[in-house]
Parts: structure tokens; C-alpha cells; sequence
């Protein structure tokens, strides 16, 4: 993978020189992150850090993908450069990609890079390539134009748009307006970023798709409510047998989706001799009971391989962004541009690796990684709503008294808005299944009821995801944000 370089440029606001992080070479097969962030137009944008003003360097860009054998150069016309200059850029470009494969993967096509006359050009083959076609192109576009029609209109007007335009608004339109959300958010730009989520909220209501998504998320949670009341229902010590008895009742009422609920909300308690005990029951029993024994274990072998598989998956996509942001000379460039995949599995990676390095004796790795992780909670705190940023205070308490003194002293200056985010994300992690940070959510939860008081007593069906602990651990990771929760890694 190829590594952004310090350039200094000069902002065309204010004139002052600054470092900046420039790509040239983006190997699209190899990096999926940096394919993203070009696709996104995120690429080699930048902020000014004395006036803020935003804007995008000019730069020679290659892009390369093996599988495809697909090579464009873009050399931008304002640089102005001579054939002869264009050539020596282009060559040198070239050769750093053919240096960086393997003799075997060495093909003709590297010797032949197609040039694109604009960035949008080269974004548009890459698509192509992809299988996206320019039908399908137009068809984002006329979304992006829907969008920002909306944005154009009265929002009291944005009811009867919606229904005049109920077709348009499709997965993909949703999809797109949170996309640019994230990207706005990733920028700094928090104001339109809550312009983007606030109509995508209203139009979720307003249109056809997004009523028949919320009532399918309403199904959701209301299915992890009843797995976890079930197991609350257990009492605070959970034992393998009472679990296998949970898990033989769903069987029995044939509840598949409670079952995979059931394995997602205590997948490490689904270990060795939880199989074992269930193995020692299939062999005393007798059919019919053998069978539906036999066809429990097989399903719930099936669900927690896939819950592995996929904890793996997640695991190695952070290691990687992990990597990509240590060796950036850059942090607060390779952060940003990076924000959609830094949650919980990431900063525990983060973590687990500043632990090892302590351990083993390299004080400048650890160092290293310290400084991300405080880059990391600064970036993140600036851009959460501020009942998040509290939250992620009182996760960073080190003791269960002085997350209590804390609330205290400003839990009423969020009051109800304070408990209703806490179980959005109580929500959001509850289906990733059970962690560190979500139990000290919960406690904390609690903690917020007590003090808040009254106001605490006008919920209706206070949601309890597990037995909360008697008091907070120490804090061990990180920080929660909005749009990090992913039940499967970014496909790229």
C-alpha cells in the first residue's frame, strides 16, 4: 500500500503555508480504505488549521487495480504542465506501482495507463469497472439533485415532496444521505452533517420504505427485549444450564430469530462445556427430544461461527486502519479520513496493542500509540452531539463515585435526551453482543435514573438489556459514536 506524503501547500483563503498530506497512488485492489476514500471524494481534501477554509489539492493521481487490470492516470490541466513533464510524471507514477508488485503480476497493461481528462473521469471508470453503469451513475445523480431539492425547500413543505417523489426514495437514497453525513461529519462539518441526518429522519417518516424500515426496527427491538428479558429472568448468575434451557425453549417453540438473538447477546458463555453439557444431553435423551437437540447444536454451531467469522473480520479491517494511521505522518489526515471504522472493536485493538507494547518492552511504540489514542478521543469528542460527548466522559470515569459525582452535577442539562441516547447505544451494542463498554452503559443507565429522579419515572417500559454490575469497572476502552456501530465489516 502506498502512504500519503507531507507537502506544503498554501492556503488560497488566507495565504499561510501549512503540511499537508498528499496521495498520488491509489492501489484500489490492495487499499479498499484508500479506494473509499476516493470514491467518496475524500481524497487529498484538506483544511486550512488557521482560517478552516476547505478545499481540495491539485495533484497527478494513478489509480490501480490488479484484479481488473485497470490503470488511469488523471494529470489535472490547471497544473498546466508540458507533454514532456506530463510523460516523466506519469512514468515515474507508473514505475512506483510496477516496483511494488510481485515479477508474476507484472502484466502488459501496466505498461499502457489510460488518462481520464477530469478526477470525476477517472472516479466514473473506476465504477464502471466495478459494474456500475452510467445509467446507474445518472440515477445517483438525479438522488443527489432530489436531495438537494429538499434542501432547497420549507420543511413544512417536505411531506407533499415526499409523497410526489415516494419511488426515489429507495435504500440507496437513505444510504447516500447518511454516507454524506459521515462524510461531512469525518470534515468537521457538524452543522451539515445534522442538516443531512435531520431530513433523512423526516423522510424516513414521511416515505413508503422508510415507514416499512422502522417498523421492522421496532420488530427488532422488541425481539432483543424479550431475549433479554428472558435472561434477566435467570437471576444474576447465569449458569450453562439454565442457558441451554433458554436456548431448548426456543427450539421447542421453533423461535429461530430469538435463538440467533440469544446467540448474539452471549456468544462467550457459548464456549467448550456449553457444548459438551449440550452434547451429554443429546446422548440421555430419546426421540423425538434427541432430534431437536441434535438440530439446536447444529444451529447454534452455525450462529456462533458466523458471529466468529465476523468478530474476525472486524477485528483485522481495525488492525489494518490501525497500521494505516500509525505509520501516517499525519495523525489528525489519516484520523478523519478514517472515522466510519474507529468503534469499539476498533479502540480495543487499539488498546490491546498500547497493553502489549508496554509488556514487551518498546516504550516509543507504546508512546506512539498513546498519541493516537488521545488524537483519537480529542477528534472524536469534538465532532459527537454534546448528550454523546457526555456519555463518553462518564465511560472514561475511572471509578463508579465519580461518574456519579459527574452526573450530579450535569445530567440535568440533558435530562430525558440523556437516558434516550444511553439506550440508543445500549441498543446499538446489545446487538453486537455482550462487551465491556455496554456493561458499564448500563450501570451507568441506572446511575442516570437514580439521579435524574422524576424525571426518570416518566419512561414507560424501561428497557434493561442484562443484570447491571453492582459498580462500574475501570475503563479499559473507548469512546461511543454516532454512525459507528456496524454488524458486519465495510465492504468496500
Amino acid at each position: 500500500m502506498f502512504q500519503p506524503m507531507a507537502r506544503q501547500v498554501t492556503c488560497p483563503n488566507c495565504r499561510q503555508p501549512f503540511t499537508a498530506q498528499v496521495e498520488q497512488i491509489i492501489d484500489g485492489g490492495r487499499d479498499p480504505n484508500a479506494k473509499a476514500r476516493f470514491l467518496s471524494g475524500a481524497i487529498n481534501a484538506v483544511r486550512c488549521p488557521y482560517c478552516g477554509y476547505e478545499f481540495r489539492l491539485t495533484t497527478p493521481i494513478l489509480y490501480h487495480d490488479a484484479s481488473k487490470e485497470l490503470l488511469l492516470v488523471n494529470v489535472p490541466m490547471e497544473l498546466g504542465l508540458p507533454p514532456t513533464e506530463q510523460e516523466r510524471v506519469i512514468g515515474a507514477l507508473t514505475q512506483a506501482v510496477v516496483n511494488s508488485l510481485p515479477q508474476e503480476q507484472r502484466k502488459g497493461y501496466l505498461l499502457m495507463p489510460r488518462s481520464t481528462l477530469t478526477l470525476q473521469g477517472m472516479i466514473e471508470a473506476v465504477l464502471e469497472a466495478d459494474g456500475i453503469t452510467k445509467e446507474m451513475l445518472e440515477a445517483r445523480r438525479n438522488k443527489l439533485r432530489l436531495a438537494e431539492q429538499f434542501f432547497q425547500t420549507d420543511p413544512q413543505q417536505w411531506q407533499a415532496l415526499a409523497q410526489q417523489h415516494d419511488a426515489e426514495l429507495d435504500e440507496e437514497f437513505f444510504a447516500m444521505l447518511t454516507a454524506s453525513a459521515e462524510n461531512a461529519l469525518r470534515n468537521g462539518r457538524r452543522d451539515l452533517a445534522q442538516a443531512m441526518l435531520t431530513l433523512r429522519d423526516q423522510l424516513l417518516s414521511f416515505s413508503s420504505l422508510g415507514q416499512r424500515l422502522m417498523g421492522e426496527a421496532a420488530q427488532q427491538e422488541s425481539l432483543i427485549q424479550s431475549v433479554a428479558n428472558d435472561l434477566n429472568a435467570l437471576g444474576d448468575q447465569i449458569s450453562r444450564e439454565s442457558l441451554l434451557d433458554l436456548a431448548i425453549r426456543y427450539a421447542q417453540q421453533n423461535s429461530s430469530d430469538q435463538l440467533e438473538v440469544l446467540v448474539g447477546l452471549t456468544r462467550p458463555a457459548l464456549d467448550y462445556a456449553f457444548f459438551q453439557l449440550l452434547s451429554e444431553r443429546i446422548e440421555a435423551a430419546r426421540e423425538p427430544e434427541r432430534a431437536l437437540l441434535m438440530s439446536l447444536r447444529d444451529q447454534l454451531l452455525a450462529l456462533t461461527q458466523a458471529i466468529d467469522e465476523q468478530s474476525q473480520a472486524l477485528v483485522q479491517q481495525a488492525a489494518q486502519a490501525l497500521q494505516a494511521i500509525v505509520n501516517s505522518q499525519d495523525l489528525d489526515a489519516a484520523i478523519r479520513s478514517r472515522l466510519d471504522l474507529i468503534d469499539d472493536t476498533f479502540l480495543s485493538v487499539l488498546t490491546a496493542n498500547i497493553q502489549n507494547a508496554e509488556q514487551t518492552g518498546k516504550p516509543e511504540v507504546a508512546a506512539r500509540l498513546r498519541a493516537v489514542l488521545e488524537r483519537i478521543m480529542t477528534i472524536l469528542q469534538e465532532n459527537a452531539p454534546p448528550a454523546i460527548q457526555f456519555i463518553n466522559e462518564l465511560l472514561q470515569q475511572p471509578s463508579a463515585e465519580r461518574a456519579r459525582e459527574l452526573l450530579v452535577a450535569r445530567a440535568a442539562e440533558f435530562g430525558r435526551e440523556l437516558l434516550d441516547t444511553m439506550t440508543a447505544l445500549m441498543n446499538e451494542l446489545g446487538a453486537r453482543g455482550r462487551s465491556a463498554t455496554l456493561e458499564r452503559l448500563i450501570a451507568l443507565r441506572d446511575m442516570a435514573i437514580d439521579v435524574l429522579g422524576d424525571l426518570a419515572l416518566q419512561e414507560e417500559d424501561e428497557p434493561t438489556l442484562a443484570p447491571p454490575p453492582s459498580e462500574l469497572s475501570e475503563r479499559k476502552d473507548g469512546i461511543i459514536l454516532p454512525f459507528s456501530a456496524r454488524k458486519r465489516p465495510r465492504d468496500d
